[in-house]
């Protein structure tokens, strides 16, 4: 509901535009499952179609240097921009700082376009309606100044490697793609983990990959994998 209420433009900026950016600030995990995502997303038909019916961009922030962020905003109306803020714990220094960085664009922005006078309610407007968070930690979330309505707790026992799965990924991915796309993209993973449980050891595609790693690192002593994408929409994935 949430992202759809969006791309269908009931839901706006603060100055009543339409949101079509995504800036997703995060590090590790929370960065690199929906960054590869994202790129495999780009070459099917069904999702391409999706985020070209509003014209929509997302970007993702990780380096703690200004110029990751500056590159990646610099094309973008902020007007038109939602920031979405990923970590575990609300309290990673890469990422506080990039959100920090990314409140200041907002502000400096946006600000003289408000027509509140009260400075704090004019941050709390742009805050409540250009910034959401996922986050175990709610409260630090909310301190900061986003809406409860804003926050998507995730689980604790969510590693960052496979929170793609999670709303780190579905959140921002739904924003651009639609969540009918990712509706489909969690089915094949629920397609994958039915067939982790049921199949015959000898069929089973994780275990047979988990045991030739056995045997090659420990019986063969090759003690390195290559991960070699033929496909140019998979070729972030070795990063994950």
């Amino acid at each position: 509901k949430f992202a759809e209420e969006r791309r269908r433009g009931n839901i706006r900026g603060c100055t009543g535009k339409e949101i079509k950016n995504i800036v997703c600030i995060g590090i590790g995990g929370s960065f690199a499952g929906p960054q590869a995502v994202y790129e495999a997303l780009r070459g099917d038909a069904f999702a391409a179609e999706a985020a070209a019916k509003g014209e929509r961009t997302i970007r993702f922030v990780a380096n703690v240097d200004p110029v990751d962020f500056d590159l990646n905003t610099k094309d973008l109306s902020p007007e038109e921009t939602l920031i979405i803020v990923t970590s575990k714990s609300f309290n990673t220094p890469e990422t506080l700082q990039n959100t920090s960085m990314a409140r200041k664009w907002l502000m400096k922005h946006l600000c003289a376009q408000s027509d509140v006078d009260n400075e704090d309610l004019r941050d709390l407007q742009i805050i409540t309606k250009h910034f959401c968070a996922v986050t175990l930690d709610v409260n630090a979330a909310e301190s900061f100044g986003i809406h409860k309505d804003n926050i998507f707790p995730m689980w604790d026992w969510v590693g960052g490697r496979f929170s793609v799965w999670s709303a780190a990924g579905i959140l921002p991915l739904s924003l651009h793609f639609s969540f009918d796309v990712m509706k489909s993209f969690l089915a094949g993973g629920h397609d994958i983990d039915e067939h982790f449980f049921d199949a015959p050891l000898g069929g089973n595609i994780p275990v047979l990959l988990g045991l030739l790693g056995v045997w090659n690192s420990t019986f063969m002593g090759y003690h390195t994998r290559a991960l070699l994408p033929y496909s140019h929409a998979l070729r972030k994935f070795p990063s994950l």
